[in-house]
């Protein structure tokens, strides 16, 4: 490794461009790995999540299907009781006209 001298640095000649490599190769030294290895998680997060909001868009999907497919098994079985509802009230009206006034 070439070391800077006293009268360089006080000259300002280790300045400028030399200076910043040595200093980025130092970073490098000193936390590379880690700024890789949590690149890396952070990939692995990110597909994660990802796949989570495609598995719960096809979940909501679903659901919206189930919840239609409900609502109009529900609104059948309302026409059908409302159907018979009013068939026995016309019955029970046609009754009460049969029945002799007095």
């Amino acid at each position: 490794m070439t070391a800077t001298s006293l009268n360089s640095l006080r000259n300002g000649l280790a300045g400028g461009e030399h200076g910043d490599e040595k200093m980025d190769q130092i970073r490098e030294l000193l936390v590379g790995d880690l700024v890789r290895e949590n690149q890396l998680r952070l990939n692995a997060f990110e597909t994660r999540i990802g796949e989570l909001e495609k598995a719960v868009s096809q979940q909501l999907d679903a659901l919206h299907a189930r919840l239609e497919a409900l609502s109009g098994e529900v609104g059948g079985q309302q026409r059908a009781a409302f159907d018979e509802l009013a068939s026995s009230v016309k019955e029970l009206g046609d009754r009460i006209g049969r029945i002799p006034r007095s």
